[in-house]
């Protein structure tokens, strides 16, 4: 069994993750890569009871459970390539069966997950705008004002901006969440990892940051706020932030490092 380190889940091509594997080499702390379609078209043999998951990967490569100590997720989902052109049925199927067995695998390392593949749930606090919403507040983060408009007419159609997801709601084309446009006020954007965050020195904005977006079920995020009257008010959550940056890449591997150097311990 190798020394434990770091499993990105990313694309070959993700600048953040490519920053963050530099930092972590950078640290002697070993870190590998893999992307969806590696995942995809790999040979699993997995028991959702406990037992060793064999994963071999279209290279030969086998991952090696023992050498998996903290895993970063930055891929939105899987898709099988094999059902890329298959019928729309078929092809969610697929993609909502792989998940399964992803999610399985992962929960089944019993290492630090930061932040889960998606699971489609578009109810999930982190990716709907009222549980983010809500949460935030418990948290004692201002938010702005949001109403829900029953029509595309009611809600862009009078100069509010669309929130949460895609430009509309999965199997609607006109309700939706909507909230008036930012503005021209300060902008500030927080990055978090675990229990330290990137970009604010305000200690008390930094320890709510923290608790709201563990309170998400994540262990690493960005948060966008504006200024107001009340002081910061936020209006985003990034579940997935780009890290590609030497300021948030090498705090972002220390921080990964040391999860990797709890799990040895």
């Amino acid at each position: 069994m190798g020394e434990r380190g770091v499993l990105i889940l990313a694309e070959a091509d993700d600048p953040s993750a490519l920053a963050v594997g530099r930092a972590l080499n950078a640290r002697a702390c070993p870190s590998q890569r893999v992307g969806a379609a590696e995942l995809a078209l790999a040979s699993w043999h997995h028991s959702p009871d406990g037992g060793t998951t064999r994963v071999v990967l279209p290279s030969g490569r086998c991952l090696d459970e023992g050498t998996i100590g903290v895993v970063l997720n930055r891929l939105d989902g899987v898709l099988p390539p094999q059902f890329a052109r298959a019928a729309t049925d078929d092809r969610d199927y697929a993609v909502a069966e792989f998940a399964a067995l992803l999610s399985s695998w992962l929960h089944g390392l019993e290492v630090p997950l930061v932040n889960p593949p998606e699971t489609g749930h578009a109810w999930a606090p982190s990716q709907h705008p009222l549980g983010w919403h809500v949460l935030a507040v418990a948290h004692g983060l201002e938010t702005d004002d949001f109403i829900v408009a029953s029509s595309l007419r009611g809600g862009a159609g009078t100069g509010l901006s669309r929130i949460g997801g895609s430009a509309f709601p999965r199997g609607c084309d006109l309700a939706g969440w909507y909230r008036a446009p930012r503005g021209d006020g300060d902008a500030l954007r927080v990055w978090v990892f675990g229990e330290g965050c990137v970009g604010t020195e305000d200690a008390g904005l930094a320890a709510r940051c923290t608790a709201f977006v563990l309170a998400l079920g994540l262990r690493c995020a960005g948060l966008d706020f504006v200024s107001g009257s009340g002081g910061w008010r936020l209006v985003h959550v990034d579940a997935c932030p780009s890290l590609e940056a030497a300021v948030l890449a090498v705090p972002c591997a220390g921080w990964l490092a040391g999860l990797v150097e709890g799990e040895r311990g």
